[in-house]
């Protein structure tokens, strides 16, 4: 007879009793320990963002802060370049952790965080030495800490190896192009490199006497070589200091930025800073509004976490009427720089193109708390209740804005009424002062049609404006889109002045 197939399967089955029951134990075991790894293990969050906190000057000579200062800022820049991270916390608001006692998981929740970066340098005669650490946020742990020791030539191989390391150690996967440049090692100049961040360091002061040193640092790294880019980024970001400042006029400036962003870009195509700056150009100066789109969006490529080119192209694009993806910008603005009242003025601008004046008053009441004299968000709230016909809101914000410039020619000028024809009169008065003091002082054509348009003076504003036209004055930009002159719209010189300004064709509607 056959025999059946159930019955050699019980034959086996009794034979290999014991390997089959050992089998199944370490089967089950294996199962309960997979279920107990999953329950009771906590997952490892991945790091897609960072803070590099201030570095530390270990010489103890004050003379070396400059060090620290630069390669803090050069650290953040090359993190921010990495695709791969959602967030690189820009260097204003991580510099009020410069001397503090609060807990490293405590800084990181205020920032918003996954980790941290901290560190420390000293350089003793031509070599540098360098500590880097990184720390998780919730548990303070460090997950990775290294030294490094070389000649300042080589100090663009150091930064590559720690962005690198630091990669690798939070498992950030890297472009091919991303690669490409990190394994690209070149040699600085030791002296024009100290130089430049020299003059980093003087440019961050923002004072009239602050941009001259600096403007001295950056010409003398371009003296020592005259093919280091960064040496004509530097003077390129001097003159549109100046420029915004109100140090110099336009007419003065443009030239120089131009002539020194072109050099440095035929140097370094690379560079997101410049390519902002040029930006920055086109959009407010040669009214190039596609090119400045254009500018931007290459700037944002080359640096996705750069807060300045995200709040400046927001405004481009409100020019645009893209009203969703403007306040996307500025809202990422925020995120990479929280504590920086600049973009948080710059926002209140938003808010204000919108329309949306309750919001940008309670915005840019806040950033006054914190900072009284902030120039950007004086202005703003002022336009804001200007809008919402809270005149004599509006003129004690008048008051309190030439209070911080230290001209009481001006407050005096503006008396203290507080009724609608009150503050028509006041900001009449100073428009005539200034008339007056621009034949002998820098006086900027938009700051005078600006008080003629709210003092309701349609002829003497639209005179101003066109002189701001000739002179290509950077807030001419706005015209097109700052409610101050919704009123003014449907009269022809107004319309002219688009035209002539070749703002895309929504403006015309």
């Amino acid at each position: 007879k056959g025999i059946s197939i159930p019955y050699l399967l019980r034959k086996f089955l009794i034979r290999n009793r014991r390997t089959i029951l050992v089998a199944a134990a370490g089967l089950l075991l294996l199962v309960l320990t997979a279920i107990f790894l999953t329950i009771w293990i906590p997952k490892t969050s991945p790091i897609t963002s960072l803070a590099v906190l201030p570095l530390e000057n270990l010489s103890g000579n004050p003379d070396q802060d400059y060090l620290a200062a630069g390669l803090h800022e050069e650290l953040i820049v090359d993190l921010s370049r990495l695709s791969g991270l959602n967030r690189v916390i820009a260097r204003a608001s991580v510099m009020r952790y410069r001397k503090t006692d609060k807990r490293l998981s405590e800084i990181a929740q205020e920032l918003g965080v996954d980790a941290l970066i901290t560190g420390s340098v000293v350089k003793l005669a031509d070599r540098v030495h360098i500590t880097v650490q990184l720390i998780e946020s919730s548990t303070e742990k460090q997950l990775w800490a290294d030294r490094y020791e070389n000649q300042l030539r080589d100090i663009l191989s150091i930064r590559n190896e720690i962005v690198t390391t630091i990669a690798t150690t939070i498992k950030l996967q890297l472009t091919p192009e991303e690669q490409t440049r990190l394994a690209t090692v070149r040699q600085v100049n030791p002296d024009a490199y100290e130089a430049y961040l020299r003059g980093i360091f003087q440019w961050c002061g923002m004072t009239v006497q602050d941009f001259d040193i600096a403007l001295q640092y950056f010409e003398l790294a371009r003296t020592i070589d005259p093919n280091y880019p960064l040496a004509y980024a530097g003077i390129a970001m001097v003159w549109m200091g100046r420029q915004q400042n109100g140090i110099v006029p336009t007419s003065e400036a443009t030239p120089e930025i131009k002539t020194a962003a072109t050099k440095a870009l035929e140097l370094d195509s690379t560079l997101a800073d410049v390519h902002r700056l040029l930006a920055n150009m086109k959009a407010w100066v040669d009214w190039d509004w596609y090119g400045a789109d254009i500018a931007f969006r290459r700037s944002i490529t080359l640096n996705p976490n750069d807060a300045q080119a995200h709040a400046y192209y927001s405004h481009l694009l409100q020019i645009f009427g893209e009203q969703e993806k403007a306040m996307m910008q500025i809202e990422l603005a925020r995120q990479l720089d929280p504590f920086n009242t600049l973009f948080q003025s710059l926002h209140g601008m938003n808010l204000m193109y919108e329309h949306r004046y309750d919001d940008a008053i309670t915005l840019l009441s806040d950033i006054l708390k914190k900072e009284p004299d902030d120039p950007i968000a004086l202005s703003t709230l002022r336009s804001a209740y200007h809008m919402k016909g809270k005149y004599k809101e509006a003129l004690e914000i008048w008051r309190r804005s030439f209070a911080a410039k230290g001209d009481p020619q001006a407050q005096e000028a503006l008396g203290n009424g507080t009724s609608e024809s009150d503050y028509r009169a006041a900001l009449t008065n100073v428009a005539n002062l200034m008339i007056a003091r621009s034949y002998t002082a820098h006086v900027t054509p938009w700051q005078i049609a600006t008080l003629f348009t709210r003092a309701g003076k349609k002829n003497e504003a639209f005179d101003w404006l066109e002189k701001a036209l000739v002179v290509r004055d950077p807030n001419m930009s706005y015209i097109s889109i700052d409610p101050i002159f919704d009123y003014l719209r449907d009269e022809q010189r107004f319309k002219a002045l688009l035209r002539q300004m070749n703002f895309p064709d929504r403006q015309f509607n």
